[in-house]
Formats: structure tokens, C-alpha cells, sequence
């Protein structure tokens, strides 16, 4: 088990938005050993430790792992899942091309419609609705 020195991933996404909350709660369900840490960008405190702007860390979730990397979006998620003892083999494998490829793609979309009605395969997996316009969630890029 991870100590509170230990060193884990260190995760920024939106505290006040539903479906980075609900996103929050599917990993922290399986981090038995507390290999991932979470932090809301909307603190001033929490965004300053970050090299992204306020609009970069509103596109993705963005990871800082232990010794130091950044990553975001799709690569961001293949580093919480390869932490997770029951998510690790998937982890390496969407690390793998074709999926590395189509990866990026995927979570773009997830990612620009968590804004807009809800996703059928998120609402059936059990995704909260959109977040809500506001400061905190705002409205995707204009593809």
C-alpha cells in the first residue's frame, strides 16, 4: 500500500464538474492501494503547481507521475489505468498501437460532449448528465 510520502500519480481535473467527479469515483473505487491523487485546477493553489494554462487544463485531465512526466487526455488515462491493479493489462494495451492511434480521437469526443446531451454509452455505464454551463466547465473548442 502506498504510504501518505509515498510517491503516486498526481491528477487535475475539474473538482466541480459531474462527470469528472463520477470519473474520479470509478478509479478511486479500484485504488486500493491510493496510487492516484486528485486535485480540482479550479484552486488556484492546486493549478499553480501545473505548467498549463487555465483553458489547457479545462480541455483535459491532465496526470504528473512520480518521476516527474506530464501527461494529458487519452495518455493521461492509460497512466491512471496502468496504476490500477485490476486495470493495469488494459492499460498496456490501449498503450498499443492501433489503439494508441485511436485513442487520442476517443477521448476527444468523450471529453468536447461531456457539455452537450449525454453520451448513450457513458449514460449507460452510468456517467452523470452534461456539466453544467459555467466558469468551471466551460464550453468545448469549435472544431
Amino acid at each position: 500500500m502506498a504510504e501518505s510520502g509515498a510517491k503516486r500519480l498526481v491528477v487535475y481535473t475539474d473538482g466541480s464538474c459531474p462527470f469528472c467527479q463520477w470519473s474520479r469515483q470509478q478509479v478511486e473505487r479500484f485504488d486500493r492501494e491510493h496510487s492516484v491523487e486528485f486535485r480540482d485546477y479550479n484552486d488556484p493553489a492546486a493549478a499553480s503547481k501545473t505548467p498549463f494554462n487555465d483553458a489547457e487544463l479545462a480541455e483535459e485531465m491532465h496526470v504528473l507521475t512520480p518521476n516527474g512526466n506530464w501527461s494529458g487526455g487519452y495518455f493521461a488515462w492509460l497512466e491512471v489505468l496502468k496504476v490500477l491493479p485490476r486495470w493495469s493489462g488494459l492499460g498496456k494495451l490501449l498503450g498499443l498501437v492501433p489503439f494508441r492511434w485511436a485513442g487520442p480521437a476517443f477521448y476527444r469526443a468523450i471529453a468536447r460532449n461531456r457539455y452537450r446531451a449525454p453520451n448513450v454509452l457513458l449514460r449507460w455505464m452510468g456517467a452523470p448528465p452534461p456539466c453544467p454551463p459555467k466558469r468551471s466547465c466551460p464550453a468545448p473548442k469549435a472544431s
